[in-house]
């Protein structure tokens, strides 16, 4: 029996195109929130533009997770029908 180590790349494959997940959610939702306020402060709309980039930026990081998911399932999905 064969011990595979711990540093193999083929573990590393299934788990690549999540590693950002989290990065691109946090900027989507910072950026959101920054340029409301940035707007807020400019025209004196207090929280109106903050609340709205947030809901927006939300909005992108959770649409940027969804297709990243379903992006994989299709891709395994398709793999196991062409087996």
């Amino acid at each position: 029996m064969t011990k595979k180590p711990s540093g193999d790349k083929s573990s590393w494959k299934g788990v690549a195109p999540y590693l950002d997940l989290g990065l691109q959610m946090a900027l989507a939702v910072g950026l959101g929130a920054g340029v409301g306020y940035f707007l807020d402060q400019k025209l004196s709309t207090t929280p109106l533009f903050f609340l709205l980039g947030l809901a927006l930026g939300a909005t992108s990081g959770f649409l940027a997770l969804y297709r990243a998911v379903y992006s994989s399932d299709r891709r395994k999905s398709h793999n196991n029908s062409d087996e």
